[in-house]
């Protein structure tokens, strides 16, 4: 299985800091399989939230209690896998609404922005999608949550009480099995059983390719990532679609150098030094890859 590439969206920077993202823009690679390990004992609760639905309706955290279980899927215009995956969810949110459940998309692009919210109701609209949308704005707790979501289709459970059930499902969803899995864990809810089901663990490269990118995100956010907003905000959505082929260690090489006249030459230095293991976890990805 071809793995998704990543690329940095850079239209989010201004509102997650460096969120990082594991999604193909090339339509004919399969969208990474990743997801969930076992579910957590002690359930983290999905952080209160403010938002509007894509009809300009506000809504916030209270939209759990209305479901036996909400799926947020979470998603931004130009993940080609996230687009991909909307056609069977559409399907899927059907099933759904007969167990009591919901699946919601979470675009995490649109933020009040008029031609992105514009862009994003055209997708939906192509594809005849019609389950409910919404962005997140205001609350920072919220902004902080969506903000460590490095890869871009990922899936979240929330119990009807905003728990979290399991970990995040990275990449898409839009196979049977996994499918099948998640509507068993809806089932299990409504049950009132503990949950004990979780969608099925990737293969071992997978894992390996996910831990490496978190790894590089990681870097990105770690002690420099002052340094690395500074040229994430100067990136232009365009640029990135453009450079979308490059080497994810070729692209932020190239962002350094078109602004290396703003930072002194220790912070220079900091930021090649952060280049330097991204290009070596960036090699380790690739031969991963290989084998899929």
């Amino acid at each position: 299985m071809k793995l998704t590439k990543k690329i940095a969206p850079v239209l989010m920077v201004a509102m997650f800091a460096t969120s990082l993202v594991a999604c193909g823009n090339n339509e004919a690679q399969m969208p990474s399989e990743q997801s969930t390990a076992e579910a957590t004992k002690q359930a983290e609760m999905f952080p209160n939230f403010q938002g509007k639905d894509f009809e300009g309706n506000s809504v916030d955290q209270s939209l759990f209690a209305k479901n036996e279980v909400t799926i947020l899927n979470f998603w931004f215009n130009g993940c080609s896998a996230c687009v991909n995956e909307m056609p069977t969810l559409e399907k899927f949110n059907a099933k759904l609404r007969e167990k009591g459940a919901e699946l919601v998309g979470v675009n995490v692009q649109v933020a009040d922005n008029e031609a992105d919210l514009k862009e994003a109701k055209e997708i939906l609209s192509k594809l005849g999608v019609s389950y409910r949308n919404i962005y997140i704005t205001g609350e920072q707790d919220a902004m902080n949550y969506v903000g460590k979501i490095f890869s871009f289709p990922t899936t979240i459970i929330v119990a009807k009480n905003g728990d979290i059930i399991g970990e995040p499902i990275v990449g898409s969803i839009d196979n049977e099995k996994k499918l099948d899995e998640i509507l068993k864990i809806v089932d299990e809810v409504k049950a009132g059983n503990g949950v004990s089901t979780s969608v099925a663990s990737s293969a071992p490269a997978e894992d390996k390719i996910t831990q490496l990118i978190t790894e590089e995100s990681n870097i990105l956010t770690g002690e420099n990532q002052a340094l690395w907003n500074k040229i994430f905000a100067q990136v232009q959505k365009d640029k990135v679609q453009q450079d979308s082929g490059q080497t994810y260690d070729a692209f932020l090489k190239a962002q350094i150098e078109g602004i290396k006249d703003k930072f002194t030459a220790e912070e220079l230095k900091r930021l090649n030094d952060d280049l330097q293991k991204i290009a070596e976890l960036e090699k380790q990805i690739a031969e991963l890859s290989k084998k899929n």
